[in-house]
This record gives C-alpha cells, sequence and structure tokens, in this order.
C-alpha cells in the first residue's frame, strides 16, 4: 500500500495553483466567544463546488495516465467528492459517471448532473451498496474508478487546506478536523508533516457515523452497526486503507458529537463568521462545545469543509 508523502503534498499544492481557490481564513470575536479560544477557519466552504473535495478529485484526476482518462471515470459519493470529480471531468474533458445514494440531498444531485455527470442513483440505499453498484460498472464499462477518499493523491490534494492554513497561521496550536472516510484528516496530518508544524490535529466526526473513532479502537478499519446522522457529508462506511495508516500511525484522537451539537454549531457558524456551512463543516465546533478540555485558550484552528447544505436542515440550525 502506497501512502502519500510530503512531497506529493508539494507537488499537488503546484499543481493546483490557479486551479482551486486560495480560501480564504476567517475570525471574528463572536467566533472566539464562542468557541473559548482564539479561532480562526478556513473557509473551504467557499471553494469551487463548496467544498475542499475539489482539492482531491483535481489532483487525482490530473495525474491519471491518459487511457485511463479517456476510458471514462466512475465515483461514488453522496454529494461533496461526486461534484468536485464531476468539476475535474468537466474541466479536462473526460467522462464522468457517479454512484450516489438515492437519499442524497436534492441540491447536490442537481449541482451534479449540472456539471455534466451521469448519475447512479436507483436502488442505492446506503454507501456500501454505492461502492458495490461502482465496481459492477467500471467492470462492465472499462471504466476508471477515481476513490473519493482513499487514494495517496486525493489525501495529498486535500492536504494543500491545511497547508494553506498553516501558512497563514504559523501560531496555531490546534486544529479541529471534520472526518469520515478519513481523507481531510490524513491530509491535515501530512500537511503538518510538510509544514514542520508541532500543532495538534484533532479529528472530529458525527457519534451516528463514527467509524474512525471504532477502527482506532480495533485496531483496524470497522464499520459501525449503523450510520444515521445529520451531516451527510461524513457518512462514508469506515475509514480508507491509506488515510487509516496514516491516522493511526499518527496518533491522533478523534471525537464524536451527536446530532444535536451539530445542529447548534451549524447555526452558531453562520452567526458568527455570516458565511453559510454545512452541518459536516459544524462538528468542530460542535466538539468545542461537547468537550471542555477543548475550550483551554490553545490557538485554533477549524476546518470548515464545504457549503453544499440542505435549506430544512440550515434552517433548523439556525433556530436551534
Amino acid at each position: 500500500m502506497r501512502l502519500p508523502t510530503s512531497e506529493d503534498v508539494r507537488r499537488a499544492k503546484a499543481a493546483l495553483l490557479g486551479r482551486v481557490v486560495r480560501t480564504p481564513v476567517l475570525g471574528s470575536a463572536a467566533l472566539d466567544a464562542l468557541t473559548g479560544c482564539p479561532t480562526v477557519a478556513k473557509a473551504e466552504c467557499l471553494q469551487l463546488t463548496g467544498s475542499f473535495k475539489v482539492r482531491g478529485a483535481l489532483y487525482r484526476i490530473t495525474t491519471l495516465p491518459p487511457g485511463a482518462l479517456s476510458a471514462g471515470l466512475i465515483t461514488v459519493s453522496a454529494g461533496n467528492a461526486a461534484l468536485g470529480a464531476a468539476y475535474a471531468a468537466r474541466e479536462l474533458g473526460a467522462r464522468l459517471t457517479v454512484v450516489m445514494p438515492e437519499k442524497a440531498v436534492p441540491e447536490k444531485l442537481a449541482a451534479v448532473a449540472a456539471l455534466g455527470a451521469t448519475v447512479v442513483k436507483d436502488g442505492v440505499t446506503d454507501a456500501a451498496v454505492a461502492f458495490e453498484r461502482a465496481e459492477a460498472l467500471r467492470a462492465e464499462r472499462g471504466l476508471t474508478f477515481v476513490h473519493p477518499f482513499d487514494d495517496p493523491m486525493v489525501v495529498a490534494g486535500a492536504a494543500t487546506a491545511t497547508l494553506e492554513l498553516l501558512e497563514d497561521h504559523p501560531d496555531l496550536e490546534r486544529l479541529l478536523v471534520p472526518c469520515s472516510g478519513g481523507g481531510l484528516l490524513a491530509g491535515a496530518i501530512m500537511a503538518a508533516r510538510t509544514a514542520g508544524s508541532s500543532v495538534e490535529i484533532v479529528g472530529v466526526q458525527p457519534a451516528g457515523a463514527d467509524g474512525i473513532v471504532r477502527s482506532l479502537a480495533a485496531g483496524r478499519p470497522v464499520v459501525p452497526p449503523a450510520i444515521s446522522t445529520v451531516a451527510d457529508g461524513l457518512t462514508a462506511p469506515k475509514p480508507g486503507e491509506v488515510n487509516f495508516a496514516i491516522i493511526a500511525g499518527a496518533g491522533v484522537r478523534v471525537l464524536s458529537v451527536d446530532d444535536g451539537a451539530i445542529l447548534a454549531a451549524l447555526g452558531e457558524v453562520v452567526r458568527a463568521l455570516r458565511v453559510v456551512v454545512e452541518p459536516s463543516a459544524a462538528v468542530g465546533v460542535a466538539a468545542l462545545s461537547a468537550y471542555g478540555e477543548l475550550r483551554d485558550g490553545a490557538r485554533t484552528g477549524l476546518l470548515l469543509s464545504g457549503s453544499n447544505v440542505n435549506w430544512r436542515l440550515l434552517a433548523e440550525g439556525m433556530i436551534a
């Protein structure tokens, strides 16, 4: 199994220069009061396609050999990785099929189709079924599979978000990272190594989709008995093998937060920073509310991972 290196991260940064947005780092007195710490937030919610996922997808697809690209691509996603891959495929003139759950956020389904990808969703009840369907279609049609998170080049691309944050704020002492399949968290670990930073990295995931928490306890990737959370962008059944190796090897903490805390944090982030985020992006603030030991005055960074929100959930969060 090949793991990404710091050189991969540096190459990803160079390859993505001018092709993705160097998103702003936001802060406010309201955010500091909310978190109990001096806090800044990397606004990947303002990234192309509304999510950090475009970084990994674009870098991975640009590194594919011409034959793999011309064969057509296929991926699996509940939404954000699909949007990133669809954008990248369109930019590079490649055909893309995306297998998405039937119950994916309607706004995400529509946005993926609008970027020119073919969406397959009938009978796709969960992530496990989605991966099975994608493999069947790949074999049947000779497509090239692009993994949404468990790929060293996807991780290297995702790492560039944290690398930019650490370049802008090298004094950060702690970074809270949303996690599910583990690509953003593994990327944050790789970015810190690449930057020579001693920042403490903490993963955060929904209690109803806590595959990484369970996997670290088991010592191997395992699937929770059930997956149910308002944070639809954090519903991977388990961490990827590449990502788990990086996360477990680094010995980072991974915390879980319940849906009530996530919804409350969603509204709080919008009010404090005046930007739209999705529930997945709010788990870091939810953790700061739920875990008192994090409110210790450490200079803290947040990764606001995306903004592709179900508007009904956003309304619920605003009144929570």
